[in-house]
């Protein structure tokens, strides 16, 4: 029975207990309690605000928190006279792998960031301090542990042998060091040293044995060695799932190095969109110079027939509608001119989009489609000077084998290559986790040497005063060997990952079938679109030919009298329009060519850009060296340079796009490229030409001086066989014909 002042101190504390945790509850919420003080709310409204208040992160005083830098007004590359800064296609992709640390996916920098690629994620993967691969190998490394414990002991039994009648006291101290390593097989090593101090007030052992002292030290190391047999046993099981492995986990080497694969591949992946993403903005620009030029083209023409027809219709040769309709043309052509050189925010080419390397959007604009590849190339995003593309897209026909580019794709394809590391990685985990419908049975093993004494340490002295020394003569000797054995009864754990595993790996590679079977779709489509692209390029240029010649001649027979008006502004708008789809097929081919590159794996090496693995620390280059010359001891007469090898040359970024010396600053250093003359009337065929330069863009008014026509010859195409691009076709020609 408890005593009656225990019961009162044991009611009393429960009271308090229960009365500290009441006015722990916010009582007020519930229908029970009564309301709180006014200032209670008052304090409570005070700090909820205060909680919800949206403020910005205390800044690093590390870092440096300047500002950053405003690019310049849009406006400054179009102010006074407009400045151009002429840019091939590989410089255009140089410079964006050179500056982007993000591969950019224009408008989701910041609607996902998550989900963007970067330069660092694969080194982010092989470093990642739960499932990388240095995380792995950690679960093998050697692991020394210690511990010191100090207690005091006072106590009474009901023994009058124990203590001084029945009242035990006791110091007692333990310290403990331990080595323990766990090998590829499964093992783990242990080196252990337990030290003890020991004084109490046990009297009996004294009268009894005279090497029993008031104060001891025991001392014992031991060493324990524990290798399963069954589960967890194997060197293939501990590289995949580690020797802490459970399953449905699976944490080894083997399967932190695939995620690095993997993450390899994406990094692949994300390169080889932002070089599709830079040429699709490339060419979208240079669509969009060519767009610009027909319509200020149609646009002088527009204003030269207006100026005719009010000049007329003074001296009564022209009708008051007839001034309207030609007033209304001109003002059409010139809202297209300021679109086009404007542009409007609407989708642009890009990857992903109609198909997988992107197809062509005809949308045109030159300031948004300059800005827009500005942004991809990671500079400024408003220059001086606006950029121009210096490269014309092809006009020779491209054929393709198709088995070798089926079979390039294939076996080049990232997004293949990355499936197969999964399928690699799920094939690996199901090895493992077979390995748990096994027992458990372990092999044990143990070693002790002990040594007791009155003290720790010491020098000539006699049998069990020095505890050290007794451990080193062997006094005490221990040994253990044995078998655990541990079976779960039906392994249903062990089951449950077996089938999970066995239906991740049928998942995967039925996605590797679909996946491949939409690789020769993708592949299927841009090899018949090169053809189709290819042949439209052939009859707009023909279109555009035609619609330049009635142009001419309905000209010539208004200015006879003979041709009504609307049948001139329908020639003018004609032009344009055959103006416009020529360009847009040439573009529509380049992009056709590059999207077979895409979809057969070759984009990267089709642009010369090449991955490789950034240079190591110059201690990896000197420990190979070393190891080289520890394996070559045995050769006498082998000789090797003092000179130190292997020393990486420095480089800005791991990637290597081309083997010619890079161009820092490509976009606003070196000297303004020289304004291209005026575009003619009748232009010159660009599919004889071996280069065609881009005309000078500028953006006239109502009194923008008018372009003078000029002598080209003109050029017919014949409708029957077919049309040879390459050179300037001869004179005798059955084909082309000039006069």
């Amino acid at each position: 029975m408890l005593h009656r002042w225990t019961r009162w101190i044991i009611a009393t504390l429960s009271c308090v207990a229960l009365a500290l945790n009441g006015c722990s509850l916010q009582c007020w919420r519930l229908y029970d309690c009564p309301d709180p003080p006014a200032y209670e709310e008052d304090l409570i409204l005070k700090y909820a605000g205060r909680g919800l208040k949206i403020e910005d992160p205390a800044p690093n005083v590390c870092e440096d928190d300047s500002l950053p830098n405003v690019p310049v007004s849009p406006d400054a590359a179009v102010s006074g006279e407009v400045k151009y800064k002429n840019i091939s296609l590989q410089e255009a992709v140089e410079t964006a792998l050179a500056n982007s640390q993000v591969m950019k996916d224009l408008g989701g920098v910041l609607r996902s960031p998550a989900a963007l690629a970067t330069i660092y994620d694969p080194a982010r993967t092989y470093t990642d301090g739960r499932f990388g691969e240095e995380a792995a190998l950690s679960a093998f490394d050697a692991s020394f542990g210690a511990s010191a414990y100090f207690e005091q002991n006072d106590y009474g039994v009901n023994n009058v042998t124990v203590g001084q009648n029945g009242l035990f006291k006791q110091d007692y101290n333990n310290y403990e060091m331990s080595l323990q390593k766990k090998s590829v097989t499964g093992a783990t090593f242990t080196l252990r040293n337990v030290t003890q101090y020991d004084n109490n007030n046990q009297e009996a052992s004294f009268i009894t044995n005279p090497f029993v002292f008031g104060q001891s030290w025991t001392n014992y190391a031991e060493a324990q060695w524990r290798q399963p047999l069954l589960q967890g046993a194997g060197v293939m099981y501990n590289r995949i799932a580690g020797p802490n492995g459970e399953p449905g986990f699976a944490n080894g080497v083997l399967v932190a190095r695939t995620r690095t694969d993997i993450s390899l591949a994406d990094f692949e992946i994300a390169v080889r969109n932002l070089v599709s993403d830079t040429e699709n903005a490339y060419w979208d620009l240079y669509y969009a110079y060519r767009d610009l030029d027909a319509k200020v083209e149609a646009r002088d023409n527009a204003l030269r027939v207006w100026q005719n027809v009010q000049a007329n219709a003074g001296q009564g040769r022209r009708t008051a509608d007839q001034e309207g309709q030609a007033r209304e043309q001109y003002y059409r052509f010139e809202s297209e001119v300021i679109n086009a050189l404007h542009g409007r925010l609407t989708p642009r080419t890009q990857t992903n989009y109609g198909s997988n390397g992107g197809t062509f959007i005809q949308n045109g604009g030159v300031r948004v489609s300059e800005r827009r590849l500005r942004v991809i190339m990671a500079v400024e995003i408003n220059g001086q000077q606006l950029l121009r593309p210096d490269d014309d897209p092809p006009v020779a026909q491209v054929k393709f084998d198709w088995d070798a580019i089926a079979l390039e794709a294939v076996a080049r394809r990232p997004e293949l290559r990355r499936q197969k590391w999964v399928i690699k990685q799920r094939e690996l985990e199901l090895i493992a986790n077979k390995n748990f419908l096994k027992p458990q049975l372990d092999l044990v093993a143990r070693y002790r040497l002990r040594g007791f004494g009155k003290d720790l340490w010491g020098y000539d002295q006699p049998q069990y005063d020095n505890a050290i020394q007794s451990m080193m003569d062997r006094d005490f000797q221990e040994y253990q060997m044995g078998v655990e054995f541990d079976m779960p009864i039906g392994f249903r754990r062990g089951h449950a990952a077996v089938r999970s595993s066995e239906l991740a790996l049928a998942r995967e590679k039925a996605i590797l079938r679909e996946q491949e079977n939409f690789i020769m779709y993708g592949l299927s489509n841009t090899y018949g679109e090169i053809e189709r692209a290819h042949q439209v390029m052939e009859a707009q240029f023909n279109r555009r030919e035609a619609a330049y010649a009635q142009q001419r001649a309905v000209e010539a027979s208004h200015e006879a009298g003979f041709a009504p008006l609307d049948l001139l502004l329908e020639a003018q708008r004609r032009v344009i329009d055959a103006n416009i789809l020529f360009y847009q097929a040439r573009v529509d081919y380049a992009q056709a060519i590059k999207n077979v590159h895409y979809e057969k794996g070759s984009l990267l090496e089709h642009n010369n850009v090449f991955l490789a693995e950034g240079p190591w620390p110059q201690k990896a280059y000197n420990d190979a060296l070393q190891r080289d010359l520890n394996k070559r001891h045995a050769l006498t007469n082998f000789v090797i340079n003092d000179a130190l090898i292997g020393r990486p040359k420095k480089v800005d970024f791991s990637l290597e796009p081309s083997k010619k010396p890079y161009k820092s600053t490509p976009i606003f250093e070196g000297p303004a490229f020289p304004e291209t003359s005026e575009a003619e009337t009748m232009p010159e065929n660009p599919l004889r030409q071996e280069k065609n330069e881009m005309p000078s863009v500028q953006p006239a008014s109502l009194s923008a001086p008018l372009r003078e026509e000029g002598s080209a010859p003109v050029i017919e195409a014949s409708s029957e066989g077919e049309i040879d691009f390459s050179g300037e076709a001869p004179t005798d020609s059955a084909f082309w014909i000039s006069r």
